[in-house]
């Protein structure tokens, strides 16, 4: 191809929440710039490339095209600020910058597509009061290539055969027509291979948005909240939120009327009562799956839904095989394909994340019954393109092939390694994940493995699913990298998936010893907390009273801490109000603490103490005060628990205790002296602790000399100790 043609391609994305991709077409701009910039023609480009794009087909493009107004649902957006909900266009007319924070398959690019088009369309029609919208991809925003020409290079990308002339190259260097700013509307950061360069891209949209004449909304799943720091205070922040039922029940009725299902109410209402009764409500009110579900049940409305994700993309996978409509030549060359498909996925992810997929399948295709016959690598090329293409899986991109989701190819390359763990005995399982986890995280980072990628999460459901132990893949997958993997375990957690005691266990002692922020020890033990580990809150509370944890962490901790019980808010109390809890190094920080903490009930008090008084990273005198007051309370247990190691154990600071007033602690050592119970040598060293705290420092030695049920030789030291010599303190 000439190199003035900018592209010949075909760009896939979900749009109005189904899977799509843009039409084949060849642009070839001549010139170095194309001159007068025509803002309708870019609008009308921008309209196309949102709306129009016809669905990808077992057959390949479908010769009609799905509307993106034909199928979208709108999605809320939630502040992360205020915890306010709204709508897009309230969101962006209130705020001049946005990162939109969205679950895999969550809607993001549908939603972007949809700001777009609609600002477009307002635009024609006369409404010159929006932002001109400017749809790109994050990969074009890389280390030293200046603003304007990167926002060119991506909407030229991202408009195809839609946009009819070449865009000035100077366009995003100055407002748009009428002195308008530009709205970049940026997806997938998360689809940048390697945490660096998502940072780098994210760096170059922050220095971006100083520009008065550049806004940006950028889409991407979650990341760790630093990963944001670079945009202060200027980008605001928010969710999209998933379907609620109402909505749910709205999209799948237009989806499968949209797709000429018969009984499309009634089908829509059945997957609505399946994702009640099932316990699937996590993720399939995200439109990526809630699309796929549709489409199973349009295929076939008698089906059994599945009522787990991996089983969700599993039958999905299958459909292109399965049933009564295909020959076994079409079967046989479907396998085929998605076998192709699922190296090529697993390639991609642990060693060539660069490269497209059709370059890599090219290499694997060899010696295989998809390997073209034809002698021209270009028909070769083609034919191996249009073969991939016809699954539906993937679609013509950047010259090659990519996945039409990120999280499809995550699906694929996680079955690949679940294909390779199968009959591995349990040796040679870990040397697999192992080496499957290691060079994910040379490609990429550890960072991205555990906490932004699903293929683990799909690995461990795919375990599950096929009737193997994944507690034990889980645990393993934890204990390989402390630092990062209880990122991996709270993802797991906040999606309600079972997690087994082996894995949790492992979470504990690997988050023991790891190197972590202050933030991410807050939400490990959080995960800790909510997975019932005792060793959650008691994180929580150490961290709390630990003058080195900053104060918004310590004020973090107080609250997941106070909030997750009725004991627990009782416990926090107790903490803030000891004389040696740690002061705040920010005054209002004072005041943010009171606010963060619960009223407990008074019946949940003694409960509370004892949960300060097994939290041994707390100091022991904190430990003894709590103990000492729930004995008081009349808690025997607690009684028993500090007794069993002696007084020289908790009780060896309880002068420190009772000189800063702490009551509880005389009552407990006086308690201790009168035992007929304890060991003789414990109530003789309690007495010797009341000796030099008491105002009456014989009193103690007295009852223990006078105790008939006491042995001989301590009686003798207890009247031996009551002479003079023997009381330092009353020595002159």
């Amino acid at each position: 191809m000439a190199d003035e043609s900018v592209h010949n391609q075909v760009g896939g994305t979900v749009v109005g929440n189904v899977v799509q991709a843009h039409t084949i077409g060849t642009v070839s701009f001549h010139g170095p710039d194309a001159g007068a910039f025509e803002v309708d023609s870019y609008l009308r480009a921008v309209l196309g490339a949102s709306e129009q794009q016809p669905v990808v087909s077992r057959t390949g493009l479908s010769a009609s095209p799905i509307l993106l107004g034909d199928v979208y649902a709108e999605q809320a957006l939630r502040l992360t600020a205020s915890g306010r909900p709204g709508n897009w266009h309230d969101v962006i007319t209130a705020h001049r910058d946005l990162v939109i924070i969205g679950s895999p398959g969550g809607g993001k690019s549908s939603l972007l597509r949809r700001i777009a088009y609609t600002l477009a369309d307002n635009q024609l029609h006369g409404d010159s009061s929006d932002s001109v919208p400017v749809p790109v991809h994050a990969r074009s925003f890389r280390a030293g290539l200046p603003m304007a020409e990167a926002i060119k290079a991506g909407v030229v990308d991202e408009l195809g055969h839609f946009l009819l002339t070449d865009l000035p190259k100077d366009l995003f260097a100055k407002a748009a027509p009428g002195n308008r700013p530009w709205l970049v509307l940026v997806d997938g950061l998360d689809e940048v291979p390697e945490i660096a360069a998502q940072r780098t891209a994210l760096q170059a949209i922050a220095r971006g948005a100083l520009h008065p004449f550049l806004r940006f909304a950028v889409a991407t799943r979650p990341l760790q909240p630093n990963d944001f720091a670079v945009t202060g205070d200027r980008f605001a922040s928010c969710e999209l939120l998933p379907f609620d039922m109402a909505t749910l029940q709205r999209f799948a009725h237009r989806w499968l009327a949209r797709h000429d299902s018969p009984n499309p109410v009634e089908l829509a209402e059945r997957l609505l009562d399946h994702v009640r009764r099932t316990e699937i409500q996590d993720w399939a009110v995200q439109p990526l799956a809630a699309t796929m579900l549709c489409e199973l049940l349009a295929r076939n409305p008698d089906r059994q839904l599945p009522d787990r994700r991996s089983d969700l993309y599993e039958q999905y996978v299958r459909k292109l095989f399965t049933g009564r409509d295909f020959t076994n030549a079409e079967r046989k060359f479907s396998r085929d394909a998605v076998e192709l498909l699922g190296e090529v996925a697993a390639t991609r992810q642990f060693s060539e994340p660069e490269s497209s997929v059709l370059t890599i399948a090219t290499d694997l295709v060899r010696g295989t019954a998809l390997e073209s016959a034809a002698d021209d690598p270009d028909v070769r090329a083609r034919e191996l393109h249009d073969a991939l293409c016809s699954t539906g899986f993937v679609v013509s991109a950047d010259s090659g092939v990519e996945f039409t989701h990120a999280t499809l190819e995550e699906y694929f390359a996680a079955r690949q390694v679940a294909n390779q763990l199968a009959n591995l005995s349990d040796h040679d399982q870990k040397r697999v994940i192992t080496e499957v986890v290691n060079a994910f995280c040379a490609e990429h980072s550890p960072e991205e493995f555990y906490g932004l990628s699903q293929l683990p999460v799909f690995l461990v459901d795919i375990w599950d699913a096929r009737g193997n132990d994944p507690d034990a893949l889980l645990a393993y997958l934890v204990r390989w990298w402390p630092d990062y993997s209880w990122l991996l375990v709270q993802r797991l957690w906040k999606a309600e998936a079972a997690i087994g005691p082996q894995a949790v266990a492992a979470l504990a002692t690997a988050t023991a010893d790891a190197w972590l922020e202050p933030d991410e020890q807050g939400a490990a033990a959080e995960t800790l907390l909510g997975l019932g580990h005792p060793e959650g809150l008691s994180r929580l509370l150490e961290m709390a009273a630990d003058a080195d944890v900053p104060d918004s962490d310590r004020i973090t901790a107080l609250r997941t801490a106070s909030h997750s019980s009725s004991a627990a808010a009782a416990a926090a109390s107790f903490l803030v109000r000891r004389h040696d809890f740690p002061s705040w190094e920010f005054p209002p920080s004072a005041i943010d603490a009171h606010d963060a903490l619960l009223d407990a009930a008074d019946d949940a008090l003694a409960d509370g103490l004892k949960l300060i008084a097994y939290s041994t990273g707390l100091t022991e005198g904190t430990r003894l005060h709590a103990a000492a007051a729930a004995i008081d309370l009349g808690d025997e247990s607690m009684y028993q628990f500090v007794v069993q190691d002696g007084p020289r154990g908790l009780t060896k600071v309880a002068s420190e205790e009772i000189d800063n007033g702490t009551g509880e602690v005389f009552s407990l050592l006086w308690r201790m002296v009168s035992d007929p119970h304890l060991v003789p040598e414990h109530r003789f060293a309690a007495a010797e602790e009341l000796s030099l705290l008491s105002d009456d420092s014989n009193a103690a030695f007295v009852t223990l000399a006078s105790d008939p049920g006491l042995d001989e030789h301590h009686r003798r030291r207890a009247a031996a100790a009551l002479d003079d010599d023997m009381l330092p303190h009353n020595a002159n």
